[in-house]
């Protein structure tokens, strides 16, 4: 592994964690873990940070790629939860990716208050932020994004993102080494955040002098709302 863009990481995580006071070493925590980079980056930088913690993966169809499993078990056991939730997806009026984040939420939410952990960790970066941010300012006509912690169903689950402020560059050099499985959706390729995705890159292409992920983050920080209508 990349020690010293570990070690980046691990400095970033620190300071989202003081600015928000996210997790703490005895408490007790799911991992939620999609096989994807972020997930498997998170895992391995901060398994060692808990003495309490569990690990879950929402397979969203039968045929899922589990290759992963073996190198997340070396940290934990991996429960994964079978479920159509694909299927589901194609099958809804309603936007595929909503249908499937949702679902996939509330399994693991589920799974969690089964086992008595309150708190779930997801591994959202800096750039999911961002583009959640447009997304909803586009396509939902509101100004919104991630939060870094979340209190959901009157506080019984608490969602906490310690990458909050990592820039997914650092999280895609970082697992050139990890056993990061494709990504198997049936949209792959056609969604809402990958088209986002692809606009901040064109933007910042025409403004190389200007970090745009870094004002359009920092936006999120400083929002004016005196010049904003009520």
């Amino acid at each position: 592994m990349n020690k010293k863009i570990a070690s980046q990481i691990l400095s970033i995580i620190d300071h989202t964690n003081q600015k928000w006071q996210l997790i703490n070493p005895t408490e007790p925590v799911i991992f939620a873990i999609s096989g994807g980079k972020d997930s498997l980056s998170l895992l391995t930088i901060l398994h060692n940070y808990f003495t309490n913690f569990k690990a879950v993966h929402i397979a969203i169809a039968p045929n899922s790629d589990l290759s992963f499993i073996p190198y997340v078990e070396q940290f934990t056991k991996l429960e994964v939860v079978d479920t159509n939730i694909m299927q589901e997806a194609k099958a809804s009026k309603k936007n595929a990716c909503f249908i499937c984040s949702r679902r996939r939420n509330q399994a693991i939410f589920e799974y969690a208050y089964a086992q008595g952990i309150k708190k779930v960790i997801f591994a959202h970066n800096r750039d999911d932020v961002i583009e959640t941010l447009l997304m909803n300012m586009l396509y939902s006509r509101k100004i919104s994004t991630m939060l870094p912690k979340q209190a959901l169903f009157g506080g019984k689950i608490e969602v906490v993102r310690p990458m909050y402020q990592v820039p997914e560059i650092l999280l895609f050099n970082y697992a050139k080494q990890l056993p990061v499985i494709d990504k198997s959706c049936d949209y792959d390729g056609n969604t809402k955040r990958e088209y986002v995705k692809d606009l901040i890159k064109l933007i910042a292409k025409k403004h190389p002098n200007i970090n745009i992920n870094d004002n359009l983050y920092n936006a999120i920080l400083n929002v004016d709302l005196e010049h904003l209508p009520k």
